[in-house]
């Protein structure tokens, strides 16, 4: 809750890399702030479209086409995006002549009013803000979903009032550039290996994770799961008052199920908020999803009444073990936001029936061996796809197995091969940038194969 004075970048002579969604947003407030804003994108400005006219309309100086050091010059501060890889030549110089680098969410922390619900984890980040802002809304607060879920915080921090929330879903790539950043409530829901090929080591990914903590004080709160000993060790430190989630009882204050209901115990109060049963997202990822939601929503004020009624009505997300229709007895489920190998033992571990998993992509350098037994134990039958098709077929050996050029062909193959009852699972496991702009034209592309299967199925039937 800053914005009453002006903020520390005000009239800073600042760099911007990188153009999309939060570059743009924190080149707006900038110039808003009265910061004379240079920037530089790899694209041209065709390729920008109608943004890069309004930037400079803004007074912004936007360079095209690469990202040279020499744009430093005259400037007294950088900024980065999200996507932005911090091993640049450019970050490097600016390191070398002392000028600070920022991510964007520090500029919109700077002004933000209201108090910030930071979100971050390697799995469950998109659906646990999702839930949080429904919480918040359901309250009766302004509220509005940020980060990298979408919206750049930069973007309407400024605009949310004081007994609002901001609920900021937050990177590892984002918390690697902060230095000012302190949420009111951090939530840190899990640590599992993923970006290792920007970040190097789970090692170091975990302690970028807990960099959400490290400017928080006793006034805060941080959200954090029970019974991770590398997290345990990394989060000792910090000042901040934890609130634990997960399926035992934490003896201090958090969320958590137990006999099939999730209680709560905060503040000398103690109860319970629901029962599992009655909640609408499946499986065990998103009682953690769910528990942690509520952990932080009764650290703002909110009482567990107005928690459970969300809980029970809260459907999930597009992409996220989204049923898209039944077909001769089979689900058909997209699951493509599963692009790491632990969003993929998760969503298997949500099924007790027979799983075709349809898998691949462009691989992460994910540990697909380590999941090898419960492959076996779940999936009656795998079709793999893209990239990383030889290496699930190495990792996983003794489960039968197709493999298909298109996603297309994978429904098809899977359709033949499921029995009534089972269910076809898109959960890649995996990037889709080998085959797709993105995992949602991923999943969009599964939806309309398997529509195409229902249009078959209704035309065949007498």
């Amino acid at each position: 809750m800053n914005g009453t004075l002006a903020p520390w970048f005000a009239g800073k002579r600042a760099l911007i890399v990188g153009l999309a969604r939060s570059g743009s947003a924190a080149a707006k407030l900038l110039a808003r702030h009265g910061a004379s804003v240079r920037a530089v994108d790899r694209r041209r400005a065709e390729e920008l479209g109608p943004e890069a006219g309004e930037l400079e309309a803004l007074g912004v100086e936007v360079r095209y086409g690469g990202v040279d050091p020499a744009a430093l010059e005259g400037r007294d501060l950088v900024v980065t995006s999200p996507g932005v890889p911090l091993d640049l030549p450019l970050f490097r110089e600016a390191e070398r002549r002392g000028i600070p680098i920022a991510a964007e969410i520090e500029l919109g922390f700077a002004v933000a009013r209201a108090p910030i619900i930071a979100v971050t984890g390697t799995n469950g980040k998109s659906t646990t803000v999702e839930v949080l802002g429904a919480i918040g809304r359901a309250a009766g607060r302004p509220t509005e979903v940020l980060g990298n879920i979408g919206t750049a915080l930069s973007e309407r921090a400024e605009s949310v009032p004081e007994e609002g929330l901001l609920v900021v879903e937050i990177s590892s790539f984002q918390l690697e550039a902060t230095e000012r950043f302190r949420p009111h409530v951090g939530v840190l829901l899990n640590v599992t290996p993923d970006h290792l090929d920007r970040h190097g080591s789970l090692e170091r990914y975990a302690a970028i994770k807990a960099r959400l903590f490290a400017r928080q004080t006793e006034e805060d709160y941080r959200v954090q799961p029970l019974a991770d000993p590398r997290l345990d060790g990394l989060l000792r430190s910090m000042r901040s008052r934890p609130l634990w989630f997960g399926f035992t009882d934490p003896t201090g204050d958090g969320v958590w199920e137990e006999e099939g209901v999730l209680r709560f115990r905060f503040k000398g109060r103690e109860g319970k908020i629901l029962r599992r049963s009655d909640a609408k997202l499946e499986g065990p990822h998103n009682t953690e999803n769910m528990s942690a939601a509520a952990a932080a929503a009764l650290a703002v004020g909110i009482s567990e009444r107005t928690i459970a009624g969300v809980l029970r009505e809260f459907r999930g997300l597009p992409h996220r073990l989204a049923l898209v229709a039944e077909v001769d007895g089979v689900r058909y489920v997209n699951d493509s936001k599963a692009t790491n190998v632990d969003s993929l033992k998760r969503a298997l571990e949500s099924y007790d029936v027979p799983i075709t998993l349809i898998a691949g992509g462009r691989d992460k350098n994910g540990d697909f061996l380590s999941i090898a037994p419960l492959v076996l134990q779940k999936v009656r039958r795998a079709i793999y796809l893209g990239e990383a098709a030889a290496t699930l077929a190495k990792a996983w050996p003794h489960v039968p197995a197709s493999r298909a050029a298109t996603l297309e062909e994978a429904v098809r193959l899977a359709r033949a091969e499921t029995p009534s009852g089972g269910v076809v699972l898109l959960s890649p496991g995996c990037a889709s940038y080998d085959m797709f702009r993105n995992f949602e034209e991923r999943g969009a592309r599964f939806e309309a194969a398997v529509h195409a299967l229902t249009r078959d199925a209704a035309r065949v039937k007498p």
